[in-house]
């Protein structure tokens, strides 16, 4: 029988990314979304983020932080994470989160004051288990922290000798490029802007998911995040 992993995750194309890895490790997983969901009417997910993550932890954790009369609230109190993960029968639960973030989060008691990968990804960590109102991470419970964003996943699919990366130092990190996003819009791929920040189309994501893949080998090389993934899906 396939293993079986829950997940909340920041957005419809987290989901696509990572399925389509769990897929290519082993056909026989199945990652069920519990956050976002996609609408039964519109078959369209909803707007979704590091923030809906937090709000997430946060209804389903130890310590609820809403209204403890709230409808929310007396859902939650009779179906905890642990208690969905029973309920599913499901092997563990798989929270993604950028930590391209942590900037903005104000839930610990020092701001982020970090320069490393290591320290963000420790940060968010810490968030996390806040949010949740965990002191440890739970055995059920895998962390996915990409660095700086899945998307970093997509631009380690390119080789180093490429043109885009001739301003970088020979031994540079993937995982510590902050304008990603920005290096693969002036690759051609089809973008859009969103306030300050620029975005990739959310309908190539497939075909991004499946470029991933293709070039697995390669991005686990280069991102430590992708390739600790793997290796949790590949364990027994």
């Amino acid at each position: 029988m396939g293993k079986k992993y829950l997940l909340v995750c920041e957005g419809y194309t987290d989901i696509l990314l990572i399925k389509e890895i769990a897929r290519h490790i082993d056909s026989d997983i199945t990652i069920q979304e519990l956050s976002p969901q996609r609408d039964a009417t519109t078959q369209r997910y909803p707007e979704h983020g590091w923030e809906e993550v937090r709000q997430w932890c946060r209804l389903y954790g130890k310590s609820l932080d809403v209204d403890s009369d709230s409808f929310e609230a007396l859902v939650a109190k009779r179906k905890s994470w642990k208690a969905q993960i029973a309920l599913a029968r499901a092997n563990g639960l798989i929270i993604q989160m950028d930590t391209d973030i942590v900037d903005y989060i104000t839930d610990l008691a020092h701001r982020y004051n970090g320069t490393t990968k290591q320290a963000r990804k420790r940060y968010a960590e810490k968030s996390i288990l806040k949010w949740l109102g965990e002191e440890t991470k739970p055995r059920e419970i895998y962390l996915l922290l990409s660095t700086y964003s899945t998307e970093t996943w997509l631009l380690a699919t390119y080789e180093r000798t490429n043109d885009l990366f001739n301003s970088l130092p020979n031994n540079f990190d993937f995982e510590n490029i902050e304008n990603v996003v920005e290096l693969l819009c002036s690759l051609g791929l089809e973008c859009y802007q969103k306030g300050n920040i620029r975005k990739l189309s959310k309908n190539r994501y497939h075909i991004y998911a499946e470029q991933i893949v293709a070039n697995l080998q390669n991005v686990r090389r280069e991102c430590e995040e992708t390739d600790n993934f793997c290796n949790f899906l590949e364990s027994d």
